[in-house]
């Protein structure tokens, strides 16, 4: 059996990878292997922390902003350099100093050499891969290159590390994507050949429901039983298109739509009236690291503007349950999902779809917009869902996206006629479960493992 670490530059979150991960874990460890992680942050019991792997490390942000937002705290790019590669000559003692000490077997980096965000540890994987002739695993779940606008590098030096090390080409290398574009892309711009093993969901689990632990999440967020919850799990990004869920839910409440609501009964057995309150509630992490870092910002603005309820509770919604710093309860994000009435997942940009899976196995409706990927490896499933369709119809002043009036009347339309139809709303999210079950298992993760592993020659 084998010691296996996972590195990223944060795990234990909920963000997509970090709970990807766990999962590739649980399989890993039923195998007999024995898994360890590391990353750059310091809050997950057990977890190896290498700092600098860390998107907030002052000088891994520093690289970040100045190398792949605006060029503007450095007098030229030679000190840009000069910073990246000392930064990766310290990643790289670490990285030897950890493998060393655990003596690890197979190394498996997630998005630390494909994303883009971490330049220095891109440069120092390499060298460790190389040096240390271990089998590597690159799992890659974003790339600098998508179409996503994330990541865009500000100058010369940094377009060409991506070149050379994004992902690393070096034969101990097996190379995984999570879907066919970027399977397709990796091969016609590196001419590397990666195996397709698409995010998956343990369907095997006892469902969520409500317990005393969750029994009061509306109630600690200023929620009643009779209030709507529209719930986005996802992280607050720019390419998350909440503002598309912005624009649907003031649809909804347009006074005509509004009134059919009324009688409707609540995911946890209130019934709206005419008081009742239609809330969109942000569950995951305020990211600073997107395109603008005042996304969260614009969506309060907007929000504001159109008289919808949007609230941000992902300071109290982690990975698992726990209690905060001032002793305040802390939900885990399967504890939200328990409390909803409908999931929005109305991203332009996903390299899966983890929080449409996990609204499937919660047996709620979803929202979605048909993201490139959507197109390419979902739809063809027959998922029944509220699409906004495929076309975005341009930005605001923020750069805020939106779809055409049409669309969301549509999709408004919709929703309530989903709310108002019991027997509807329950085929469509019965048919939804089975699909996914079905293809998106954590035994179709483990038939994956089995071949990557066995590739190792271990």
């Amino acid at each position: 059996m084998a010691n296996i670490a996972f590195f990223q530059n944060r795990l234990g979150r909920t963000d997509g990878v970090s709970l990807e991960v766990d999962k590739w874990r649980v399989i890993l460890e039923g195998m007999g292997h024995t898994v360890y992680y590391c990353s750059g942050n310091d809050d997950v019991l057990g977890n190896y922390v290498i700092p600098e792997l860390y998107a907030l490390h002052p000088v891994t942000w520093k690289i970040l902003r100045n190398g792949t937002v605006k060029f503007e705290d450095y007098a030229s790019e030679a000190e840009l350099e000069r910073d990246i590669y000392e930064h990766a000559d310290c990643i790289e003692k670490k990285l030897l100093a950890f493998i060393e000490k655990q003596r690890i077997d197979v190394l498996v980096p997630n998005n630390l050499c494909s994303g883009g965000y971490q330049p220095a540890a891109g440069i120092a994987f390499h060298r460790v891969i190389r040096k240390t002739g271990l089998p590597t695993i690159i799992h890659s779940h974003d790339f600098y290159h998508e179409d996503s606008g994330e990541v865009c590098a500000t100058c010369q030096t940094v377009e060409s590390i991506y070149e050379r090390y994004f992902p690393t080409k070096l034969p101990n290398v097996q190379h995984v994507v999570i879907n066919r574009i970027s399977q397709a892309d990796l091969k016609r711009r590196k001419n590397l050949d990666a195996m397709v093993v698409p995010n998956v969901f343990d369907f095997d689990q006892d469902p969520w429901t409500e317990d005393e632990y969750n029994r009061d999440f509306r109630r600690a967020f200023g929620m009643s039983e009779n209030d709507l919850l529209f719930l986005q799990a996802t992280r607050i990004l720019d390419r998350k298109g909440i503002e598309m869920a912005i624009d649907t839910i003031a649809g909804i409440q347009d006074p005509g739509r509004r009134k059919e609501l009324n009688g409707v009964t609540t995911a946890v057995g209130g019934t709206v009236g005419p008081e009742s309150r239609i809330v969109l509630l942000c569950a995951g992490i305020v990211e600073n690291i997107g395109i603008s870092g005042s996304y969260w910002d614009y969506l309060k603005q907007k929000a504001d503007g159109l008289g919808v309820d949007l609230r941000h509770v992902g300071d109290r919604v982690r990975h698992s349950r726990a209690t905060d710093h001032a002793g305040a309860k802390v939900y885990s994000l399967w504890d939200s999902y328990v409390q909803a009435d409908f999931v929005t997942y109305p991203s332009y940009w996903e390299g899966w779809g983890n929080q449409f899976v996990e609204a499937v196995f919660a047996k709620l409706p979803v929202l979605v917009y048909e993201y490139p990927v959507w197109t390419s490896d979902l739809r063809e499933h027959g998922f029944q869902v509220v699409s906004l369709g495929s076309d975005l119809a341009g930005r605001d002043a923020n750069g805020l996206v939106r779809v055409d009036r049409q669309t969301v009347d549509r999709c408004a339309d919709e929703i309530v006629s989903v709310l108002r139809d019991s027997g509807r709303k329950q085929k469509m999210v019965e048919h939804n479960y089975a699909v996914a079950s079905s293809s998106f298992s954590m035994r179709n993760l483990q038939e994956h493992i089995k071949e990557l592993i066995a590739g190792t020659g271990l």
